[in-house]
């Protein structure tokens, strides 16, 4: 487990996900080439069984074809003569294939069980395809004679029927046969197929669980593990350290948006600037560390005294802004009116009376952030210079 964890994440993730496409590819091919094999017995089944097929039809052709030149004279019955020579010539042929051809000649190997049934002669077989072949040339050479030739014909057309008849039950029992043997080698490799299959599907199922899955889980909690950095980074990089306020960097990001927002909903935004009065004392009298408590205090108090939805900016030093949205100038100045009661209502940082000056701008996002910006100030100078602890507003010029 050491050395596995030693690892890199992406060379183990490649070597389960070859070692998962190897097991699938494996079964894969197996089922192919079972599925392969099942075509090919059918088809080799199938031609089988249209040659065996073949020869039960020429034996009826041939009986049927001697009965008509029987029946005809002159050219009628030499037409169907010459018929009869030919399918006695692919009769020929084709028991020459099925009994004594060679096995690849029939699309078969030496050791197919189909090429045993077609040669086993335990039932006579041979003897009544020679039989047959025999009365049916006596017949169409008796057929051939000048004259009354009638006792011979009527003699060998009979015989030619029975042994006919014995002939076609042999193939029709081969043929049987054939395709039972087909059958059970389809039946076996079905099973095959079917036990690869389900094999396959346990392979995946196993290399789901056993591979990929704690793979997965690693990831994932990589990934949230990441996810969870990344949000600490983003919130420490837009967050001012000392007051948890936001800092000037999300103020420039936050602004745009709300802009966009107030112009899309037609709404109205307003911005208050707040300053610590005579902040600079605290810092002198008190020291920088005890001024730190302040700015802390003084943004929680903040805080405290808007929506959840509103935001807190530290601008710089001890000056800082709220965006208000959907937040028309009287409300504005109203929550202005509430933040400076709730700063110097108190004592901050261990019985420091201090307060802070407010200034309020209103805007419905049809003017350029900087100007909106420049008017909240304008208001927070005005605020310092009426006095300071107060809240201004600044109207938006018609």
């Amino acid at each position: 487990m050491g050395l596995i964890s030693g690892i890199p994440l992406h060379t183990r993730l490649t070597l389960r996900y070859v070692l998962a496409l190897g097991i699938v590819a494996a079964l894969t091919l197996g089922s192919y080439w079972l599925m392969e094999d099942a075509v090919g017995t059918e088809v080799l089944g199938a031609k089988l069984l249209n040659v065996a097929g073949r020869q039960r039809m020429l034996c009826q052709r041939v009986e049927i074809l001697a009965r008509r030149a029987q029946n005809r004279a002159g050219p009628l019955r030499q037409a169907a003569l010459a018929e009869l020579d030919g399918t006695l010539r692919e009769l020929v042929a084709g028991h020459d294939l099925l009994v004594h051809g060679p096995a690849e000649a029939l699309g078969i190997g030496p050791d197919n069980p189909a090429l045993a049934v077609l040669r086993q002669d335990a039932d006579g077989g041979e003897a009544l395809m020679h039989s047959f072949l025999q009365t049916a040339g006596a017949l169409r050479a008796a057929l051939l004679e000048e004259g009354d030739a009638g006792a011979a014909r009527l003699q060998d057309l009979p015989r030619l029927s029975r042994t006919g008849d014995a002939l076609l039950e042999n193939l029709d029992r081969r043929m049987d046969e054939l395709q039972r043997l087909g059958e059970s080698t389809l039946r076996s490799l079905r099973g095959l197929i079917l036990a690869l299959s389900g094999a396959t599907l346990a392979a995946l199922a196993l290399t789901g669980l056993g591979l990929f899955r704690p793979m997965v889980a690693e990831v994932v909690r990589d990934s949230e593990h990441l996810e969870s950095l990344n949000r600490v980074l983003e919130t420490q990089a837009g967050t001012d350290k000392l007051t948890g306020a936001y800092n000037r960097r999300t103020w420039d990001a936050e602004i745009g948006r709300e802009f966009a927002k107030a112009l899309r909903q037609k709404s109205r935004l307003c911005m208050v600037m707040t300053d610590l009065d005579h902040f600079k004392r605290v810092n002198d009298a008190h020291g920088h560390q005890r001024g730190d408590r302040v700015l802390q205090e003084f943004v929680q108090r903040l805080k405290l005294g808007v929506r959840v939805s509103d935001s807190v900016y530290r601008l710089g030093g001890e000056e800082f802004a709220l965006l208000l949205s959907g937040t028309n100038i009287e409300q504005g100045r109203a929550t202005a009116e509430k933040l400076r009661e709730l700063v110097a209502g108190s004592p901050l940082a261990g019985g420091l009376a201090i307060t802070a000056s407010f200034g309020v701008a209103e805007t419905d996002g049809r003017e350029s952030p900087d100007e909106f910006f420049r008017r909240a100030d304008q208001a927070l100078y005005a605020a310092k210079a009426g006095g300071r602890n107060r809240v201004e507003t600044e109207e938006k010029s018609a």
